[in-house]
């Protein structure tokens, strides 16, 4: 399973992000490409917890489900919900936002699998490598959501 924990997937992700264009259609879903960029860097910023976020709830926020959707479940074209949170930035100039997302990506990975993470909005408490290959799975889906 692809983490950002792994220098080379790490990379790869950085790549397609400098890919990105701000005009940039999307195969399925609602955001465009700067609300995107916008709702990941929400999503970074939780896990750093340095965003606000309300509890877990749910049932994907109970092991094993939460476990089972993160590492093995593919992620859905344009079902699922995001917490709020998650959506109530709104983008500001586009090379700062794609820095942010770049940094925001590179300091998550940087507190590395054993670091002590906060339980996530959506699944709950996870260990640190859950968090990886969560954070590699979310990226990833937005980025291809936009054909990068």
């Amino acid at each position: 399973m692809r983490t950002i924990f792994d220098p080379g997937a790490r990379d790869a992700l950085l790549r397609r992000i400098d890919a990105l264009e701000p005009d940039q259609p999307a195969l399925w879903g609602r955001m465009n490409a700067p609300q995107m960029v916008c709702h990941l860097n929400c999503a970074l910023r939780a896990a750093l917890g340095e965003l606000e976020v309300g509890p877990p709830r749910g049932p994907l926020s109970r092991p094993p489900l939460n476990w089972l959707v993160i590492h093995l479940l593919p992620w859905p074209k344009g079902k699922a919900e995001s917490p709020p949170e998650f959506l109530a930035t709104q983008p500001a100039a586009w090379q700062e936002d794609v820095r942010t997302l770049r940094s925001l990506l590179e300091r998550n990975a940087a507190r590395g699998p054993g670091a002590t993470w906060p339980p996530s909005p959506v699944f709950g408490r996870i260990s640190g490598r859950s968090w990886g290959v969560l954070h590699h799975k979310h990226v990833d889906h937005h980025l291809r959501q936009f054909g990068v």
